[in-house]
């Protein structure tokens, strides 16, 4: 068995990112691997890892290197030279720890992990692995991605555009393409609780289901729900997720247009995604940035139809006018008319769910793309 540590910087929270490392944390042992996780706060990830039986090592951040929501990329002046300060001591921390955990590899789940642990890791001769799930570009860090890795995942062709050209002939070998996918057995185990949800049994329910944030877009439906109520009058819209818990995130909560509209339902985070997708009609993905999308791909294995934005990696999994609708993401008139379409005809989406559902089952299953990246994890750390 490989001995391979999982790093987190993000384990106070539980999303798609989150998520879909306790599916490879599960697949470890069938692969091979003995896994152990490093993450640097206590949180609802490690509660889980640790239901798990899984080793957790908790490795604190510094004080400037803890913001998150993107703070720590717009520092300036001296508060930019005391991170840097800390960033250089917080490495060698992190090379006493690496040597005192014996592992023959290092995965890292984000950028932040991958400029820390990543790079102390490398520092000690170790390979180091990231799965890369995010078409956002990070500036001049994303130049230090692809020199500093052993091999770089990527969840879509969309995350490429984001690495200097040069760059990616130069490391073209070190770029491989493992897409995000959906566990199949969770879905289908799933049940409609529509009775549960606000609402009448006539009503089209409409979600949006992920972490409240700009990235996420959900301005975009709200700015234009007047006009979709005068024109469906029986759609409701579920909202699925939280802010993230930034400065940022929270004023944007507070701005959304319409908030308060009767038709407008905040969930919260909810731990029965699988069965709230079997309640809905269609998912709405208006992001403004989205690697790929795990809520999509859970959402066709619900046999839900998705309406998503022509950003990122949505349409490498929507199939226009086959598993679902893409729209210009600003185009207003589209999104209506998106909607309206989906909700004024049950045959309609039945037809995308379907379809959807079976692209999943070819293309997006999860315990298949799982493998893959572990297999890749244990490639790189031959001879350690």
């Amino acid at each position: 068995m490989k001995k391979i540590v999982f790093v987190e910087s993000y384990p106070h929270v539980l999303f798609g990112q989150q998520r879909t490392l306790l599916s490879l944390l599960d697949a470890c042992p069938v692969a091979g691997i003995e896994p152990l996780v490093a993450a640097t706060a206590e949180g609802h990830l490690v509660d889980e890892v640790r239901r798990r039986g899984i080793p957790v090592t908790i490795l604190p951040y510094p004080e400037l290197l803890s913001s998150y929501g993107g703070a720590i990329y717009r520092y300036r002046g001296w508060r930019y030279l005391r991170m840097l300060a800390q960033w250089a001591r917080y490495l060698l921390s992190l090379r006493r720890a690496l040597r005192r955990l014996d592992v023959a590899g290092v995965y890292c789940n984000d950028m932040r992990g991958l400029l820390t642990a990543g790079l102390a890791a490398r520092s000690l001769g170790l390979p180091v692995l990231t799965w890369d799930k995010l078409d956002k570009p990070h500036g001049w860090l994303d130049w230090l991605q692809l020199p500093l890795v052993c091999r770089n995942l990527i969840i879509s062709d969309a995350v490429l555009k984001k690495y200097p050209a040069w760059q990616k002939r130069l490391f073209r070998r070190r770029i491989h393409k493992v897409s995000e996918g959906a566990d199949l057995k969770r879905f289908d185990q799933a049940v409609s609780i529509r009775h549960k949800l606000p609402g009448e049994a006539d009503d089209v329910l409409l979600a949006i289901v992920g972490s409240i944030t700009p990235r996420k877009g959900h301005d975009r439906i709200f700015s234009l729900w007047p006009d979709l109520i005068a024109a469906c009058p029986n759609v409701r819209l579920l909202v699925i997720g939280k802010p993230s818990g930034s400065a940022e995130d929270v004023r944007f909560l507070d701005g959304l247009p319409n908030r308060t509209h009767p038709r407008i339902h905040f969930l919260g985070m909810r731990d029965d995604v699988p069965n709230l997708m079997r309640s809905t009609d269609a998912l709405l993905v208006p992001s403004r940035q989205e690697g790929m999308g795990l809520v999509v791909v859970e959402a066709m294995a619900a046999g839900v139809p998705v309406i998503g934005a022509n950003a990122g990696g949505i349409p490498e999994v929507v199939v226009d006018g086959e598993t679902g609708l893409i729209v210009e993401g600003d185009d207003r008139a589209g999104w209506l008319a998106a909607i309206a379409r989906l909700a004024g005809s049950p045959e309609l989406r039945t037809r995308m769910g379907v379809a959807g559902r079976r692209r999943v089952e070819c293309e997006f299953n999860r315990p298949v793309q799982m493998a893959k990246v572990l297999r890749h994890c244990l490639e790189m750390t031959d001879g350690h």
